[in-house]
């Protein structure tokens, strides 16, 4: 509301009440008599409440695709799933979320959203990040896809800590969410320099997949690790 409190979040079919109505008044024939058959008087209702409310919405999808721009995210949405983002070597070929459904086999399947780039600053609202950062809070696994190859000048492992710090700083749960490192691009780089990565994001706790989104290649055991994952999370927390 106009406070900035949250009055409700609704991820189901709930109702909620964001303003009771008023109560109608009596017009002129509810006071006709026999002797007065059009009374020049009438009883007025009772208004209703009147807020100014804002509404977001926000994605629900079981796993989310985070990132710096350009690093893959949507090319992994595009070969696992039927959806077809825009797919482009340039920043923010992404500015809205795009959601997949993933079929891992015969009756196992999640939906995965590919949430534009973040970049640093996000938590503060730079590059739109309030809008994007607001998507993931749905999301009960993350996959952070980071270019291992460094193809953009920045290291993958900076690139690891400056996004789990804007995820941090925009919802301190967020720093708890269940995360997954999908490291593309491997084929621009040397298998050392992708073991250095491995090496590093496993030693903090992670679970890293070296892939090649744009050929398909190691994303198979990716999905599979992400159904396995999921089977075992509970739903997030709603509020109230």
């Amino acid at each position: 509301n106009q406070s900035g409190r949250l009055m409700a979040d609704i991820s189901g079919d709930e109702p909620f009440i964001a303003a009771k109505g008023g109560h109608g008044g009596w017009g002129n024939s509810h006071f006709a008599t026999p002797t007065r058959q059009v009374p020049r008087f009438a009883k007025p209702g009772i208004p209703g409440e009147s807020y100014e409310i804002r509404l977001e919405l926000k994605l629900l999808a079981d796993v989310g695709l985070v990132g710096f721009p350009n690093v893959g995210k949507s090319s992994l949405l595009a070969v696992v799933s039927e959806a077809r983002p825009e797919v482009a070597n340039y920043h923010f070929t992404t500015i809205t979320p795009v959601l997949g459904v993933v079929r891992v086999s015969e009756g196992v399947s999640f939906v995965m959203a590919d949430i534009p780039g973040i970049i640093e600053g996000a938590s503060q609202g730079t590059g739109l990040g309030h809008d994007f950062l607001r998507h993931v809070e749905r999301c009960r696994l993350l996959i952070h896809v980071v270019d291992v190859s460094g193809s953009e000048g920045r290291d993958p492992l900076e690139d690891i800590a400056a996004i789990n710090k804007e995820l941090r700083e925009f919802n301190p749960e967020l720093a708890s969410r269940p995360m997954i490192i999908a490291g593309n691009k491997c084929d621009l780089t040397d298998d050392q320099s992708v073991e250095r990565v491995a090496a590093a994001v496993r030693e903090q706790g992670y679970e890293f997949f070296p892939m090649m989104a744009a050929i398909a290649h190691g994303t198979d055991a990716l999905i599979k690790k992400c159904a396995e994952r999921l089977s075992k999370l509970p739903p997030i927390k709603e509020y109230t």
